[in-house]
């Protein structure tokens, strides 16, 4: 005797006769398109994560081989923004910059103003522009001619004429100075100096030019 295996239709389900087949047809489809939507959102969250985390990964891996390129930014007398460029490792000053802070420094120790506290804070600066060689030779030309011993007497203006390179590491520096006597002219000297100079790197905390007189 053989029994015959009833055919079963899977891929339509079977039109619902009585209204409870109904019922029961409409509540399995809400159930299975909740499962599929929630499986749907599974997915998104878990490709967000991974989307998160690869793009966090990319970050760190970008921080780690960040890099710092200096800059160099010359301004003139004004403020106003001359030149910008990349700082070259090691920088090194054009002539015209190392003139300037040479002229600055013949002006500091040579001219003589009828304010103390004015000469006293130019040759605190003078002091910013040399080196320990250089301090001890401006400590001994300060005990021979003491400007402070002729403050109040007399006052001396400087007029650089010219800052020119005479060798590798030394400058000839062309100056006149105007002497002024109870406020009236007292006589004019042109000077000449050979000033030797090396380069140092600035620290952080300190405002002390790059120039150095030896």
């Amino acid at each position: 005797m053989r029994f015959k295996r009833p055919g079963v239709r899977y891929a339509q389900s079977p039109q619902p006769v009585t209204p409870y087949q109904a019922a029961g047809q409409v509540w399995d489809e809400r159930i299975g398109s909740a499962r599929v939507q929630a499986r749907n959102w599974r997915w998104m969250a878990f490709g967000c994560l991974g989307l998160a985390l690869l793009m966090g990964g990319g970050l760190l891996w970008r921080a780690s081989r960040a890099t710092v390129t200096p800059y160099v930014v010359e301004v003139d007398a004004s403020g106003q923004i001359r030149a910008v460029g990349e700082a070259a490792t090691p920088y090194r000053p054009t002539d015209a910059q190392i003139a300037h802070h040479l002229a600055r420094f013949i002006t500091l120790v040579r001219s003589l103003s009828i304010d103390p506290v004015v000469v006293r804070q130019n040759w605190l600066d003078a002091y910013d522009y040399t080196t320990d060689r250089g301090a001890a030779s401006l400590n001994g030309y300060a005990r021979v001619n003491d400007p402070f011993s002729r403050v109040g007497k007399e006052s001396v203006t400087v007029q650089i004429n010219s800052v020119v390179r005479a060798t590798e590491q030394s400058f000839n520096v062309r100056w006149t100075e105007q002497r002024f006597v109870n406020g009236a002219a007292a006589g004019m000297e042109r000077w000449t100096a050979s000033v030797t100079v090396v380069l140092q790197t600035p620290r952080p905390s300190t405002t002390r030019p790059p120039v150095a007189v030896c």
